[in-house]
């Protein structure tokens, strides 16, 4: 990423603030490191409540101080590094207060919490197993290991929905690599070290690191909005709470458009 850099020590394991309050929006951090990335700069702090793109999910936005986060990258070591959008950048030492974009956040906290109510009811009616998952800018999209009919998408959708309508809590806890192996998990886990699960209570329980909502209510609603073949199995596309209301006001639009043409 660098080519020149200033660090005050050893950059690794930020704290990621995130990862115990997805809700945490506001924060003060020491910069730990400077580093020139392209036409760019790249800070890292001791902390972060900034996302940075993994797991299909994307990068938070925001500011740090005056400048304006635009990427936010993880690095193998744990230190996570803040694009910014300036010609000057923050000193080694100096204390910022950090500002993660809100709208941004609760949008992907509604999407990556669907999409695990979704997997979860596709596995458990269709046994169809969720083997990758996009979140986009538009839609999101989950991959799964099998061919389905769309009355078995459909019985998932609205079983899917009634556990958000039920508000159920999503928790967060952190376990061993030995106790994970213990426990029912949707799909297996691969990493290492402490292990994070997300549970939703009586649907779902994974291994993830992205942000969630605190309910399932805040989810809204959960819309699929296509189906089609992809290899051997069936990629869905959805949307979720904010974004499924804006997909119906389009698809409204649309069709008010052509009864105009028509008549």
């Amino acid at each position: 990423m660098a080519l020149h850099h200033d660090r005050l020590a050893l950059m690794s394991n930020t704290n990621l603030l995130y990862h115990t309050d997805s809700t945490c929006t506001e924060f003060v951090a020491d910069v730990v490191g400077v580093e020139q990335a392209g036409d760019r700069q790249a800070v890292c702090l001791d902390r972060t409540a900034f996302y940075p793109t993994s797991g299909g999910q994307p990068h938070d936005t925001g500011r740090l101080g005056s400048v304006r986060v635009v990427d936010v990258v993880a690095r193998e070591d744990g230190s996570v590094w803040h694009i910014v959008e300036a010609a000057s950048v923050p000193s080694l030492g100096q204390v910022l207060q950090g500002n993660v974009d809100w709208a941004r956040r609760f949008d992907h906290m509604q999407q990556h919490t669907g999409q695990h109510i979704l997997s979860a009811e596709l596995a458990r009616l269709a046994n169809a197993q969720t083997v990758g998952f996009h979140l986009g800018s538009d839609k999101v999209s989950i991959d799964l290991d099998r061919s389905l009919l769309p009355e078995e998408i459909a019985e998932a959708e609205s079983a899917a929905n009634e556990v958000v309508w039920d508000d159920r809590p999503v928790t967060v806890r952190f376990v061993t690599v030995d106790e994970a192996v213990k426990l029912e998990l949707r799909k297996p886990s691969i990493r290492t070290g402490r292990i994070r699960l997300v549970e939703i209570r009586g649907c779902d329980l994974s291994a993830c690191g992205g942000t969630h909502v605190k309910n399932t209510g805040s989810v809204g609603v959960i819309a699929v909005c296509r189906a089609e073949r992809f290899k051997s199995g069936t990629r869905l596309e959805f949307v979720c709470g904010d974004r499924a209301l804006h997909h119906f006001r389009r698809q409204r639009n649309q069709l008010e458009g052509c009864v105009r043409l028509l008549s």
